[in-house]
């Protein structure tokens, strides 16, 4: 350690070190700092923006679903039900999935209705920005997406009224349609579901379809849940596997990303050959004198090394706050933005990630060894008697 802090004393304060000498050692420092911060935001943004992607899909559908393989409801009766769930009951929330036709005053169109238990909206993380509680969701109670609402005007506390496309022409006529209110209008930034994606207590669903006590399946928002016990016919659906095509183009973005920026903080340790050159061209009569004088070329290895390790470390842990700040900056103020209809995000979500950090650091030190190793090739083959001729 001694070594060390005297090989950054002679970098950064020495009055015998040339103005060239110490600026090079600066710009070095900069670039390294630069590359590192830029590879390190470059991680946090593939990771955040899966992260945020996943976190919106999971609002709706959850992390997983579990279905019948052959019906699209099913009985709970206690005696029907699968082995697992009693297992995982407390985990799994019942839905029912129905498709319909939804009328306003001003027009109607096709949507998607999920029916869930009264006392599970609030449990529902794509629900939580609404003014609204809904602790007390009534059975004529109706939530809506904010596009269908802007597609047919309609606003909280509008009534609306449900058709079912398949029901049959025999039934009564006071049973075709189901009038209900708007108690809230949300936004998940999917136009896929905002819409088409209605919310209705589970109870009016059940009552209005003629399905007793039958759901379509099981919901968790638990992203380690993986049940591997499931019982046939049941089957279990997880979020990658429901969005597949979307999360296979995120990996392949991901990577040529990641080498792309891998690449350009990989370009800003060729400064360090230019660092130790500058050193051994300023300090080749003393490392000369040093050599006649009986210090192994290990030893001379050792400073260069330890040169291209500080410049590194100092450059890393720049890069490293650097990429924080700017990192904390997007979060708060998101500078950058983007296409929420396109990308499912309003803007481009960054994650501060330590393990990301711990990477970076790792890979700096790697190459600074290595960098520093390849310009002493040549710096370690010289005459001593040559240099002190001259």
């Amino acid at each position: 350690m001694k070594l060390a802090f005297l090989v950054l004393r002679r970098l950064f304060f020495s009055p015998q070190s040339n103005f060239l000498f110490k600026i090079t050692n600066i710009v070095s420092i900069v670039s390294l700092a630069l590359g590192i911060a830029s590879l390190n935001i470059v991680l946090g943004a593939v990771n955040g923006f899966e992260a945020k992607v996943s976190e919106k899909l999971s609002s709706i559908n959850g992390y997983t679903t579990i279905n019948h393989l052959f019906e699209d409801d099913f009985s709970t009766d206690q005696s029907l039900l699968p082995d697992f769930y009693n297992h995982y009951e407390s985990k799994l929330i019942p839905y029912i999935e129905k498709p319909a036709i939804l009328k306003s005053k001003y027009s109607s169109s096709n949507v998607l209705i999920h029916g869930l238990d009264s006392s599970d909206f609030k449990d529902f993380n794509l629900f939580n920005n609404l003014d609204t509680g809904l602790e007390n969701i009534n059975q004529n109670d109706v939530i809506v997406g904010s596009l269908l609402a802007d597609n047919l005007n309609l606003s909280i506390g509008d009534e609306i009224v449900i058709f079912n496309p398949l029901i049959s022409k025999r039934t009564l006529e006071r049973n075709k349609f189901l009038l209900l209110t708007i108690k809230e209008i949300y936004h998940s930034g999917i136009d896929d579901y905002d819409s088409r994606l209605v919310f209705i207590p589970i109870s009016t669903v059940q009552s209005y379809f003629d399905l007793d006590n039958s759901i379509s399946g099981w919901m968790s928002f638990d992203p380690s849940l993986d049940i591997e016990d499931i019982d046939y016919p049941f089957y279990q659906l997880s979020l990658n596997d429901r969005h597949s095509d979307l999360f296979e183009w995120i990996n392949t973005q991901q990577w040529p990303i990641i080498f792309i920026f891998s690449l350009i903080a990989l370009v800003s340790y060729f400064n360090l050959i230019g660092s130790i050159n500058i050193l051994f061209y300023e300090k080749r009569f003393n490392l000369a004198i040093m050599k006649t004088y009986g210090m192994s070329n290990k030893k001379l290895a050792v400073i260069f090394i330890i040169q291209g390790i500080v410049l590194a470390l100092i450059g890393s842990i720049l890069g490293i706050l650097l990429s924080l700040f700017i990192i904390f900056m997007q979060e708060k103020f998101h500078f950058i933005a983007l296409a929420e209809n396109i990308y499912f995000v309003s803007y481009l979500p960054i994650i501060f990630s330590i393990k990301n950090a711990i990477y970076t650091l790792f890979f700096s030190l790697i190459c600074s060894i290595l960098f520093s190793s390849i310009s002493l090739i040549y710096l370690l083959s010289i005459n001593p008697s040559k240099i002190l001729k001259n």
